[in-house]
């Protein structure tokens, strides 16, 4: 039986499968070219191919002319379209064999895209010569479109000012969603020409990591503050403790001269007159030389506090020197320095005294951050609060357009305001 003597049905199928098998070729030829595979391979390819375009170019004449008659043995058409389509078949898989073992355009195109690490080249005005995916994904997130001129995306990028920290003219930092990209730009010289690279790293997890370094080393540079403080602070409990010591060893002093004197009194001749007179001259010069030491005068170790930890103190008048409101002020200046470092970031801390006929008005002020809203009293204000109102004052709060703390204290005692 011939092609001619087929039913209509077949004669169709039979086209079908020659049109895939010729497609089949063309598209190993194209694989051939692409790869660089110019070898005898290409041409059996070719030479075959023609005969399956002889082939298919036959059967579509008598399918849609009937002028000429096909009239090939059935037997000897079919068994050469299956040569064909085998041949097709096994050329595939040469070329994918190859392919793996052997690098192409195509391979470091695809390996290109797939790359995790946007990458642009571009020439002098612009025009890109190869971006990735990665790097088109990211101007999609960041500007909502493709890159086409990759010079003015990088100029974008520098000037880009929602969220951008330009370290140098050839380096950027910027957020796109929830990832944080570190964008680099390098020259390069190619055959003579000048060409821009353009890397973008995605840098969120060294990003975070360095935040969360820089918190702990401001929590650590605070403590670390507030421990040198302590030893401060520590140093004047010790020099409180040695000063009682003195106290002390004056007071057995006096009270050693006391019976010296009394056995004076009783007999005269058991007691070197000139050494007595000697001892009472120098316990008396104690007892009448009362200029404090530096150490001793009011609000010197909160001052000292203040210089450790970095915060300056301006004061505008002169603070209390009662005995009963040196607590309460100490506490006031301790309570904002404390609060200026943990909330305000400031740096300096201003105290206005002004006085009237029975009060003390000091007011309290920084140059941090103002806050953010209304501030309700609660640790140490709030035990500050309680101290003021104690000593018979009161404590005020105010909160816009800038932080200020205001306390009114009673001259000469405790008494209602």
């Amino acid at each position: 039986m011939t092609y001619t003597l087929l039913p209509e049905l077949t004669r169709g199928c039979l086209l079908a499968f020659a049109t895939l098998i010729l497609i089949i070729f063309i598209y190993d030829i194209i694989r051939m070219l692409d790869a660089g595979r110019r070898n005898r391979y290409l041409i059996l390819t070719c030479l075959l191919a023609a005969g399956a375009f002889a082939l298919y170019q036959g059967m579509v004449m008598y399918q849609q002319e009937d002028l000429a008659s096909f009239d090939i043995p059935v037997w000897i058409l079919v068994p050469a379209l299956l040569i064909l389509l085998v041949y097709c078949a096994y050329m595939q898989y040469n070329i994918a064999v190859w392919q793996r073992s052997n690098i192409t355009a195509m391979s470091v195109k695809e390996a290109f895209d797939r790359l995790p690490t946007g990458l642009a080249y571009y020439t002098g005005g612009g025009v890109p010569v190869m971006i990735n995916e990665a790097m088109q994904e990211l101007s999609r997130r960041v500007f909502g479109e493709t890159v086409i001129d990759a010079g003015a995306f990088w100029e974008k990028i520098k000037s880009y000012d929602t969220e951008a920290a330009v370290k140098d003219p050839d380096s950027a930092i910027v957020r796109a969603g929830e990832k944080i990209y570190s964008i680099r730009q390098r020259v390069l010289q190619l055959s003579g020409i000048r060409v821009f690279e353009l890397t973008a790293s995605d840098i969120s997890k060294e990003y975070e990591l360095t935040r969360e370094l820089e918190e702990k080393q401001n929590k650590a540079r605070v403590l670390n503050n507030r421990l040198k403080a302590l030893m401060r602070t520590l140093e004047y409990v010790s020099m409180n403790r040695e000063l009682l010591k003195l106290k002390t060893a004056l007071h057995d002093n006096i009270g050693q001269s006391i019976l010296i004197a009394k056995r004076y009194l009783h007999a005269p001749e058991s007691v070197d007159r000139k050494r007595m007179l000697e001892f009472w001259q120098d316990n008396v010069s104690h007892l009448i030389n009362d200029e404090p030491e530096e150490w001793e005068l009011p609000y010197y170790v909160i001052s000292k506090e203040a210089d450790l930890l970095g915060i300056r103190l301006n004061l505008i008048g002169e603070l209390p020197k009662e005995r009963e409101l040196i607590p309460v002020v100490d506490a006031a200046v301790s309570t904002q320095i404390s609060n200026t470092l943990k909330h305000t970031n400031g740096t300096e801390i201003t105290i206005a005294v002004a006085e009237t006929e029975d009060h003390y008005v000091l007011s309290f002020t920084n140059d941090g951050d103002a806050p953010k809203g209304e501030i309700e009293p609660r640790g140490g204000l709030e035990n500050l609060r309680r101290k003021t109102e104690d000593a018979g004052g009161r404590m005020e709060i105010i909160s816009s357009p800038g932080f200020i703390l205001k306390i009114t204290l009673p001259k000469g005692g405790y008494y209602a305001v």
